[in-house]
């Protein structure tokens, strides 16, 4: 893999962080190799400076993003020389989207390339059916690629920041439970984000026309 010079990003460096955070193993990095992929919009690493190199305390232990891959997948994506393929996917203009429901943290995702987000325009849809995705659960394969589309538009507004809880993960980077078995929660301060573009998911009823 070459490197990214342009953003200062070690694209070989970065999948040997991606392959130990999905193998649950700890990766440290100094500032300067990291700078760049925390630097990065959105951020391709998150940084525990609680955790250092036992052999190099300028070290400290780093994980991947969900964003991470993505941007891999882009570096390593072949160039083409002609148009590009168009998407297989039709908008669907003025549609009337369900209702919300409550659901549990999603996983899995898509490959954001192969779908229309950047051919959207506010109001419009698209629609994925179960079958395309291999759990046979669209909304739960597209939950990541819609979030990773958000925040790919998304850029931080002026200085505000928030303050979110989370769970504490240890250096296996599961959550740290307290003596009654419960998960620790940390308070950590994050930017705040300005839209550019907004996405949503819905689950759909068969045989309902939604929108043109």
């Amino acid at each position: 893999m070459a490197k990214a010079v342009k953003t200062g990003i070690d694209a070989e460096l970065l999948a040997k962080v991606v392959a130990a955070t999905n193998a649950g193993q700890l990766v440290y990095l100094s500032q300067a190799e990291g700078q760049g992929m925390v630097a990065h919009n959105p951020p391709l690493i998150e940084v525990n400076t609680g955790i250092l190199d036992p052999n190099d305390n300028t070290k400290a232990a780093v994980r991947a993003t969900s964003a991470a891959q993505d941007y891999l997948n882009s570096q390593s994506a072949p160039k083409s020389n002609g148009a590009a393929e168009p998407s297989k996917y039709a908008l669907i203009t003025n549609a009337e989207l369900p209702a919300a429901r409550k659901r549990g943290n999603v996983a899995g995702a898509g490959a954001p390339t192969k779908y229309p987000f950047a051919d959207m325009p506010v109001g419009a849809s698209f629609f994925s059916a179960d079958s395309e995705h291999k759990n046979g659960n669209a909304l739960k394969a597209l939950g990541s690629t819609v979030s990773s589309q958000n925040r790919k538009y998304a850029t931080p507004d002026g200085d505000k920041t928030k303050t979110i809880k989370q769970a504490k993960r240890g250096e296996d980077n599961k959550p740290v439970l307290d003596e009654n078995g419960k998960k620790v929660i940390e308070t950590k301060t994050i930017p705040v984000l300005k839209y550019e573009r907004k996405f949503t998911i819905r689950p759909v009823v068969g045989g309902k026309v939604y929108g043109e």
